[in-house]
């Protein structure tokens, strides 16, 4: 390949002041002026847990090698020149594997004057698609020159549709100036880049772009770049351990019909009277309810992370609102008389979805472009005299469900500009949906559970777990793992419920809503029409270990007792199960739940504060399979 020969020391001083790189407006990436290299997307490492795609480039880079691998390679550069992507050369050094086992480009991807480099290199299918948090990661590097670098230039672009011409639907995911490393550097003079995929895609791609402003053979911007050691990484998370579920006490005591978890320790709910609440650590709640209307009742919420959320309120007409200091001041965004909100879908922090019942025989659809700021129906709505369900809505990527009351499952595979209906035999009200993937979901209704594999096509009935009451909450991992509530219990299934445990977790208190985190480990919260919240991951709150070994059951004696406020509980558990420790005044009327988890045998100790109730004799009860002892204790204020 044509080496650029110009003496280095001229083109810097040629180069002073130039506002090199990407065109429409950008900021100044890595020119010779502003030679800042942090302008970039990144995701952290180490790196997944596994590889699904794997080009250390050591084979043939040539364009008819890259294509024979998958690859598309399109020259968009102006005025087009000769030259793509091509075999790594004498300019330095793979980042592994054999010296020239690197994919290459330089300024010859243009011709004639200065021009603009535009280089892609669109990576293949791979088997299943991409998914939403997948990554690609690889090294890249520029020439080692004496005196100047040259700002070489890469943008990576992610296409949920797999397009294979730069006209497709390509997301930005990030750019960076290419380093020009000092002589010895480490990793062969490389540096790591990774940028995440933001949707599920079937056919999805990833690429990357040689983009340079003022390039070609006499610009001042390009020289020579190599990429290496490409992956594409996924995190498995690990099925959530059904032992690990326990209850949480909250402010609230009345009804909470919603619940958000933007990751596993950032958790939103919302109810009645005005109420919200959250917590910044998974287990303890306080109010943010900030300025909420407390006659209105908040139906459904949708949380981005500690300080940002969206929720809606009805009756007096149905308004969403947002917060941005962590509801301590809540803003009106939305507002529609006479119609009802039944929940929120984001495939990302800017891009959202809200919908609700149906209002002068027309649907009720709304997509944000800047995470609930603002909301637009324009073109996306249609005829329809359909009511939704709260918390009726389930989405992957661009792929979204919704549930009705008109024995109709709403389809849309853009992301809300257009919807197909699919009929669910024998489910008139679709009040629970949710689809661990674009394919595999469930639905649930008054009395029946509907599963699918086919994206909805074809439904099977499901005999659902329990006896009574709707079902209201689902939610899932993998392919054909589901946990559904029903009345005051959540079951789990792993097999698309051919067959259910038995109650995973049960309780006072109808379960309203179930959601899983977005983020971290497959972190589960489910909340009650009481207040409470059931929670699978993480250690217990407020239960310790004392030893892995008991021989019997037993409950001892609080310690202190007389106690002013709080007491320690101690007692045993010889085989594994759920056990429940409950406190109760002398009416027994419940007071609260110190323990109510699957629990592996083992002497254990909880913590009692009772810092809000009065003077007076009070009774601790454990249940554990056929064992069930009380014992009293007296709080002296």
């Amino acid at each position: 390949m044509k080496i650029k020969l110009s003496c280095y020391s001229v083109l810097l001083i040629a180069s002073i002041g130039i506002l090199f790189g990407f065109d429409l407006g950008d900021e100044i990436y890595g020119s010779k002026s502003a030679p800042d290299n942090s302008h970039y997307s990144s995701i952290e490492y180490p790196p997944k847990s596994t590889s699904v795609y794997i080009d250390d480039f050591n084979g043939d880079n040539s364009i008819a090698g890259l294509n024979a691998r998958g690859y598309k390679t399109i020259n968009h550069s102006t005025p087009v020149g000769s030259t793509g992507w091509f075999q790594g050369s004498v300019q330095f050094v793979a980042y592994n594997g054999p010296a020239a086992g690197y994919v290459a480009a330089n300024f010859n991807n243009t011709t004639g004057g200065s021009g603009v480099i535009d280089n892609w290199l669109i990576f293949p299918r791979i088997s299943g698609g991409i998914q939403v948090g997948d990554s690609l990661t690889f090294w890249s590097r520029s020439n080692v020159t004496t005196g100047t670098n040259y700002p070489d230039s890469i943008r990576v672009y992610y296409s949920a549709s797999g397009d294979s011409t730069v006209t497709g639907a390509w997301v930005e995911l990030g750019r960076f100036r290419v380093i020009n490393p000092v002589a010895g550097a480490a990793n062969n003079g490389y540096e790591k880049r990774g940028f995440v995929a933001p949707s599920n895609g079937a056919n999805g791609r990833f690429a990357i772009i040689y983009h340079v402003n003022n390039a070609g053979p006499t610009g001042t911007n390009s020289d020579f770049i190599g990429v290496d050691a490409a992956r594409i990484e996924r995190t498995i998370a690990p099925p959530p351990n059904p032992t690990t579920w326990y209850e949480i006490n909250t402010p609230v005591t009345g009804i909470l019909y919603s619940i958000s978890a933007p990751d596993i320790n950032n958790v939103w709910a919302s109810g009645a009277a005005g109420k919200v609440i959250k917590t910044i650590n998974g287990a303890t709640f306080t109010s943010a309810s900030g300025n909420l209307p407390a006659s209105d009742i908040i139906y459904s919420i949708w949380a981005f992370d500690e300080n940002n959320c969206l929720c809606s309120t009805t009756p007096s007409s149905t308004i969403a609102w947002k917060t941005t200091n962590g509801g301590t001041n809540w803003n009106q965004v939305f507002n529609q008389a006479g119609g009802f909100i039944d929940g929120f879908y984001f495939k990302d922090v800017s891009n959202g979805l809200m919908v609700g019942n149906s209002v002068g025989g027309r649907s009720s659809i709304w997509k944000t472009t800047n995470g609930g700021t603002s909301w637009d129906s324009a073109g996306i709505n249609f005829s329809s005299t359909a009511a939704g369900w709260v918390n009726s809505i389930s989405g992957n990527g661009n792929v979204v469900y919704w549930g009705t009351n008109n024995s109709k499952l709403y389809k849309s595979t853009n992301f809300g500009t257009t919807w197909t209906s699919t009929s669910a035999t024998g489910e008139s009200d679709s009040y629970a949906v949710y689809f661990n993937d674009a394919s595999n979901g469930m639905i649930g209704g008054n009395t029946l559970l509907q599963s699918t594999t086919n994206s909805g096509t074809n439904w099977n009935t499901v005999t659902p777990p329990g006896t009574v009451n709707t079902i209201f909450g689902i939610t899932g991992t993998g392919t054909a793992n589901y946990w559904v509530t029903r009345a005051g219990n959540i079951y789990q299934t792993t097999n698309t419920g051919a067959s259910w445990t038995n109650p995973v977790i049960s309780g006072s208190g109808i379960f309203q809503h179930i959601t899983k985190s977005r983020t971290g480990s497959p972190y589960l919260y489910a909340c009650r029409s009481n207040g409470t919240i059931a929670k699978y991951g993480g250690p217990s709150v407020g239960i310790t270990s004392i030893s892995e070994i008991a021989d019997q059951f037993s409950l001892s004696q609080n310690y202190p007792n007389p106690f002013n406020p709080v007491t320690k509980i101690t007692f045993a558990v010889p085989v594994s199960g759920l056990v429940t420790l409950k406190v109760f005044d002398m009416t027994g009327k419940e007071i609260a739940t110190l323990v109510n988890a699957q629990m592996n045998n083992g002497n254990y100790s909880v913590d009692f504060n009772a810092a809000n109730l009065s003077s007076g004799i009070y009774l601790y009860t454990i249940k554990s399979g056929n064992f069930t002892d009380t014992k009293k204790m007296m709080l002296v204020k």
